[in-house]
């Protein structure tokens, strides 16, 4: 009996302890811009040379989480759905994050506990593997975490090419409506946004947008003009050079995929987000249930 009422105070200290971790989580996401490391690497000369090129030398911080969807809902308003939009909420995008060099480590990327409880578990699952000389089941997905879920993406305040172009896809289609497919190169990740029935580049971890798509860029000699130019222009012609018709790919969506590569989170990224809340609300239950019944085993 004794063992009974310990079991189900444990459910219950359990669950409402995970509960309030994801409350908390919601109120108070981890977000790095305060990193003197991340706030440095924001202002390197090599980072400085894109901030001027997009017009936005002029900055004193990285944007914030809660300005960057202000500025963002704003432009909406004003510009609705246009390459104008694009063009800008792209340079926002950019603005609200620290560069990839510097950002992208380990200690910023590997999913926290109070993130995401379950694949914080499956994260120490992956780092045992490797520590103990085995290869790692996971491809090191949870060491060096992305996520589709815009929200997640851009209040840590961290980037890489694949990162800030599904994190930028996911926002412009949950909050303005706006389709995408997400571009793989052969050595970057970018996106294009369909407005008014046609395509546009974007390429978020770079602040660049440009007013036609993969398709047509390979169709004109002129684009292929304009993206190597513009790369140049930003000190980044490696860039472009991965705009080789060669091994890049479309994909249409982000949402959960089992051990294929689309730059979408696998099915348990994808479903962990829900899991995390339905189990501790069901052992909540099920502890108060048990509690009220008094059950005796």
């Amino acid at each position: 009996m004794m063992f009974i009422k310990l079991l189900i105070r444990a459910m219950l200290l359990a669950s409402v302890f995970l509960i309030s971790l994801n409350i908390y989580n919601i109120f108070y996401p981890n977000d790095y811009r305060n990193d003197l490391k991340l706030i440095n690497g924001y202002f390197s000369k090599e980072n400085k040379k894109i901030l001027n090129y997009i017009s936005e030398g002029n900055r004193t911080e990285i944007l914030p989480y809660e300005s960057a969807i202000k500025k963002l809902d704003e432009l909406y308003q004003i510009h609705g759905e246009t390459l104008k939009f694009l063009s800008e909420a792209t340079k926002i995008y950019f603005i609200s994050k620290a560069p990839t060099e510097y950002s992208w480590k380990e200690r910023y990327t590997t999913i926290k506990f109070q993130e995401n409880w379950i694949l914080y578990l499956f994260r120490k699952f992956e780092e045992n593997q490797i520590n103990n000389g085995r290869k790692s089941q996971y491809n090191r997905s949870y060491i060096f975490y992305q996520s589709s879920d815009y929200k997640f993406a851009l209040k840590r305040g961290i980037s890489i090419c694949s990162q800030d172009a599904i994190g930028f896809a996911n926002l412009i289609r949950k909050r303005y409506n706006i389709d995408y497919n997400i571009i793989g190169l052969s050595g970057h990740v970018i996106m294009q946004a369909k407005i008014n029935n046609k395509f546009y580049l974007s390429d978020p971890n770079m602040g660049l947008t440009f007013n036609f798509s993969i398709d047509e860029y390979y169709d004109d000699y002129q684009n292929q003009l304009n993206i190597k130019n513009t790369y140049n222009a930003i000190g980044r012609l490696d860039l472009a050079s991965h705009f080789n018709k060669e091994g890049n790919r479309k994909f249409k969506y982000t949402g959960p995929q089992v051990k294929k590569n689309t730059y979408n989170p696998d099915t348990l990224t994808f479903y962990s987000n829900y899991i995390k809340w339905i189990l501790p609300i069901f052992f909540f239950f099920g502890g108060l249930f048990l509690n009220h019944k008094k059950i005796k085993i």
